[in-house]
C-alpha cells in the first residue's frame, strides 16, 4: 500500500509542477509584453494553469499523507519539516503573486470609473521583480522539499 501512496504523491507532484510551470512561463512572458489584450490572454492561461496545479497539489497531499501514515513517518522531523516548508512556500507565493496579478487584471480593465492603465504606466508596472521573487520562493522551496523527501534528515 505504501508504494501506491508514494506513486500517487509523485503523480500529484508531476501534475503540480507541470501546470505551475506553465503559469511561471506566462509570468515571464507578460513582463516583456505591452499589449493589454495579449497580457490578458496570458493572465487567463496562467489562472487556468494554477487551477490545474491545485488539483495536482491535492493529489500530492493525499499521496504524501497516506505514505507518511502507512510508513509511520509522522513522528520524524523531516515529515513535519516538509509540511512546514510547503505551507510557508504556498503562503509566500500566494501573498506575493496574487496581489500583483490581481492588481494587474484590475489595472488592465479599469475600475470604478477609472480608465484602463496607460501604456507608459503599464510598462512601469510590468518592470517588476515579482516573477523573480516567485521563482526564488518556489524554487528554493522545491529544493528544500526534495532534500527532505530524499535525504530524510533527523
Amino acid at each position: 500500500m505504501y508504494e501506491w501512496f508514494v506513486f500517487t504523491h509523485l503523480v500529484g507532484l508531476v501534475l503540480f509542477v507541470f501546470a505551475h510551470g506553465a503559469s511561471a512561463f506566462a509570468a515571464y512572458q507578460i513582463r516583456a509584453l505591452r499589449d493589454p489584450m495579449t497580457i490578458g490572454g496570458y493572465l487567463t492561461l496562467s489562472q487556468q494553469a494554477v487551477r490545474t496545479s491545485y488539483i495536482g497539489l491535492v493529489v500530492l497531499l493525499i499521496g504524501g499523507a497516506g505514505a507518511a501514515t502507512v510508513g509511520g513517518f509522522w513522528p520524524r522531523p523531516w515529515a513535519w519539516g516538509s509540511v512546514i516548508v510547503l505551507v510557508i512556500v504556498l503562503g509566500g507565493m500566494y501573498g506575493v503573486g496574487s496581489r500583483y496579478y490581481m492588481n494587474l487584471r484590475t489595472l488592465l480593465a479599469g475600475s470604478e470609473g477609472k480608465p484602463p492603465i496607460s501604456q507608459q504606466d503599464l510598462a512601469a508596472y510590468l518592470d517588476s521583480r515579482v516573477p523573480d521573487t516567485l521563482a526564488a520562493i518556489g524554487g528554493l522551496g522545491l529544493l528544500g522539499l526534495v532534500y527532505l523527501m530524499v535525504l530524510k534528515p533527523g
